[in-house]
């Protein structure tokens, strides 16, 4: 509280001065401030996150943004690997006629997903325990979206992220297992004629645009992120 910082006549009660002394500490360990909080803002919203999900980053903000522009009659979306539920609950929440489900294999994030769709009062949108799109029938989704892991193990990036859980930053096979697995099981899942949407790393925009190509997707184009580094590639499954 600032009057702690303005008003020296203040008296801390002891609990007050455990969590000061609490907060201090989990600073000098370098926890992440949205995990000391419990809290992430993305796109408008105010999300519960713990050290079980990853912490939402603004570029994936694009995705939202791209289907808000793209989209606009009543459709079938899935959020696979939905962690927090931010990608699938902020679409379901800016598109209420949409069905949205966020699918992850972590019962954890599926537990903190479940916990934003209470806080958020949030009616179409259903958290489910699976494998990516494992669970689903096929031709049942009109649009796919995705913040797989992605990183390589090893990679230099893992060192400034030892704080938050590793099964949602690392993939085999450089990085591009999960893209693998989400792009063909898309196949089978989406809709013909329907959008994926994944975000990936800036290095594997041409590795990405060619499993896309592979899996029979058509019209394949890349988004830029705030830095202007490639970062989200969109197919659409061909008729």
């Amino acid at each position: 509280d600032n009057e702690i910082y303005i008003n020296q006549n203040i008296v801390l009660k002891n609990k007050d001065k455990t969590l000061i002394e609490k907060f201090l500490k989990q600073k000098e360990e370098g926890i992440p401030l949205d995990y000391i909080l419990n809290s992430s803002k993305f796109y408008e919203y105010e999300f519960f996150v713990d050290s079980r999900v990853l912490i939402p980053r603004p570029e994936t903000e694009i995705i939202v943004d791209y289907v808000n522009n793209h989209f606009s009659s009543p459709i079938n979306v899935l959020d696979a690997g939905t962690g927090s539920g931010c990608i699938g609950i902020s679409i379901a929440l800016q598109n209420p006629s949409y069905k949205v489900y966020g699918s992850d294999c972590s019962e954890d994030a599926v537990d903190v997903a479940f916990t934003n769709k209470i806080n958020l009062d949030v009616k179409n949108f259903s958290p489910i325990l699976a494998n990516w799109l494992s669970c689903f029938n096929t031709k049942c989704f009109d649009l796919i979206v995705s913040n797989p892991p992605y990183i390589a193990k090893g990679d230099s990036h893992l060192e400034k992220l030892v704080h938050e859980p590793n099964i949602a930053l690392v993939s085999k096979e450089d990085g591009l297992f999960c893209i693998k697995k989400i792009v063909e099981q898309s196949t089978k899942a989406l809709k013909s004629g329907g959008t994926l949407i994944i975000e990936h790393g800036y290095q594997q925009q041409d590795d990405v645009e060619e499993i896309f190509k592979k899996n029979k997707f058509s019209r394949v184009i890349n988004l830029k992120d705030l830095q202007l580094l490639p970062r989200i590639t969109i197919g659409t499954l061909e008729k």
